[in-house]
């Protein structure tokens, strides 16, 4: 019975987690944006509400799938069996066998899905509502003010700073009327690229932070992975800067370094013998 279980488990992992594979290799790129992560984090939430809503259509074929296998191996799927009072597990009184799979597995999980899927993100989400105002045309001008008061050690120095940010709000979203690729405005970077550094400081200011915002600690654990396998028992002695070195060329291997490069480099380092190429 727990073999039946786990084959249920296995196949039901196999459907969802290819639906949040987007958004896994969208959290482990460098190059992420906290707008757009967020838009692609909704995305997948409301397509598992949905399947949650429409569990007893989704999970069917699941089963279908599971009884094709089970018929392969000539095994019987049956309900575990059932006592007036249980702690250890799920006891469900049903007398079909793919109800009792849906209610004690593939609901339970869906449930847990969405709620650590708006766990994850409920911090970003507070903290990209105040940035939602530098995407908008029209309105939002307290969530700007709120934005500014932020992070006001970033912004300019000036007199009668808050009239100063709402000039300038209300010039970036005219420029944002007259845009003809609005539509395109979907993230930090591309708003950095139309937004004019010395005509909108502030704006411009605000829009890096949120390009640079973190999003994920991928960044972070992929260089820990690096450094294991670089620092073997063989390289213990190696010196502090040799091994930042090893370790930036392991992360950034996708930049050609030509040995001509690396000759140019050495030679222009101090060292007791002569360095002849």
């Amino acid at each position: 019975m727990q073999f039946m279980t786990s084959w249920n488990s296995t196949n039901l992992f196999k459907k969802r987690f290819a639906l949040g594979l987007a958004l896994s290799k969208c959290l482990q790129t460098t190059s992420i944006d906290l707008k757009e992560a967020m838009a692609l984090a909704k995305n997948t939430k409301q397509e598992l509400e949905e399947i949650r809503i429409n569990a007893d259509t989704y999970f069917r074929e699941i089963f279908e799938q599971v009884k094709l296998m089970t018929a392969q191996f000539d095994i019987e799927i049956k309900i575990p069996r059932t006592a007036k009072r249980q702690t250890n597990r799920c006891n469900i009184e049903v007398d079909n066998a793919e109800t009792y799979y849906r209610i004690s597995i593939f609901i339970p999980y869906l449930d847990k899905y969405i709620i650590k899927l708006e766990n994850r993100f409920t911090n970003h989400h507070t903290t990209l509502s105040s940035f939602h105002s530098l995407f908008k045309e029209i309105g939002y001008d307290e969530d700007f003010i709120i934005l500014t008061r932020q992070y006001s050690e970033d912004l300019e120095d000036v007199g009668n700073r808050e009239e100063v940010f709402k000039n300038e709000f209300k010039l970036w979203q005219r420029k944002l009327q007259n845009l003809q690729e609005l539509a395109k405005l979907k993230n930090a970077m591309y708003a950095l690229s139309v937004c004019n550094r010395v005509m909108f400081p502030n704006v411009f200011k605000l829009l890096q932070i949120l390009a640079t915002l973190p999003v994920s600690s991928a960044s972070n654990e992929r260089s820990f992975s690096t450094l294991k396998r670089i620092k073997t028992y063989l390289r213990n002695s190696t010196s502090e800067g040799r091994l930042n070195g090893l370790t930036m060329l392991s992360i950034n291997r996708h930049y050609q370094i030509t040995a001509d490069e690396v000759l140019i480099e050495l030679s222009n380092k101090k060292r007791r013998l002569e360095f002849l190429l």
